[in-house]
């Protein structure tokens, strides 16, 4: 049973924000990787290029289908808009 206050926009609103956590970590990490001169950094640049390319190609699929399925797009009528809040 859906809750009445619940809507699908709350789920692909947090997905956004996961991806958008994803790539700031995977950035942090490679400062991390380019700064540490003691050389404790196990991380190598072929991971963090991986996880940057699968959270940045996630965050893309994820804003492309918010602003499609959503209708924010330039030109859309009053009336094809959808109301979730």
């Amino acid at each position: 049973i859906k809750p009445k206050w619940f809507s699908a926009i709350y789920i692909t609103l947090a997905q956004i924000f996961q991806m958008v956590l994803g790539v700031l970590i995977t950035l942090l990490n490679f400062y991390y990787f380019l700064s540490d001169s003691s050389g404790t950094c196990n991380l190598g640049w072929k991971a963090l290029f991986a996880g940057f390319l699968m959270y940045g190609s996630y965050l893309f699929l994820f804003l492309q289908f918010f602003f499609g399925r959503y209708n924010f797009v330039a030109g859309a009528n009053k009336k094809d808009k959808l109301k979730f809040f």
